[in-house]
């Protein structure tokens, strides 16, 4: 199998999600959970999730080479569309795009009415969708209960133009933004299609944002200047 990055097979426990299986059930904000020392617990690998596939050297679907950055994430245009592709199908049992990565310097509270601030330079509101197969467990051995994809902050980090990436995206009041209805689930479970906002709290106001459960190699998209 190959990437346009690598697979990453969670136990949700693993960052932080209090979770049967990768149901991913939590309260009351579920799709971020407030600060937790990430780096620690997202760069755990899951049971049987085997080494990372490959990266492909060109985008089977466009023909166009494969960039990465100095982190193995895999380099995306806004709105471009990631995924883990079945070498022998040719077809993606999982997928990610970041539609639209915005900042803000304050959002609109899941509870009361005040609006929320950033503890530091601004909040990156990311608009997400995400896919993953229904068979995914027989693409890459191991539970059912077990094939999935966290989509909390802690999965992500940002990289400032130099370069250099930054896992501290969290706080309090990005996990206060929005009212759940509006937000992105916390896991990706086999079978389901999802969208919905997650909201980071950065210190860099330009730069690449990757999905990177695992600090290993992912994918990243552009925001900012």
């Amino acid at each position: 199998m190959k990437r346009h990055a690598p697979t990453f097979f969670c136990l949700a426990a693993a960052i932080g999600i209090t979770a049967t299986g990768c149901t991913g059930t939590t309260a009351p904000n579920p799709s971020q959970a407030a600060p937790a020392p990430a780096p620690a617990t997202t760069g755990m690998p899951a049971p049987d999730a085997g080494p990372a596939p490959s990266i492909a050297q060109s985008n089977p679907g466009t023909g166009t080479t494969v960039k990465t950055d100095g982190h193995a994430n895999v380099r995306k245009q806004a709105g471009e569309k990631a995924g883990l592709l079945d070498e022998k199908t040719q077809k993606s049992y999982f997928t990610i795009e970041v539609t639209n990565a915005s900042l803000a310097a304050e959002c609109t509270p899941r509870v009361g009415t005040t609006p929320l601030k950033p503890t530091r330079s601004a909040f990156l509101i990311l608009e997400v969708k995400a896919s993953l197969a229904g068979n995914v467990a027989a693409k890459v051995g191991g539970d059912l209960d077990e094939s999935c994809m966290p989509l909390v902050a802690e999965a992500f980090a940002v990289a400032a133009p130099d370069g250099k990436p930054d896992r501290n995206v969290t706080s309090e009041t990005a996990w206060g933004c929005f009212d759940d209805a509006e937000l992105l689930p916390p896991v990706l479970n086999p079978g389901q299609t999802v969208s919905g906002k997650l909201v980071l709290d950065v210190s860099a106001t330009a730069g690449r944002v990757a999905y990177d459960p695992q600090d290993d190699g992912g994918w990243s998209w552009p925001y900012g200047g």
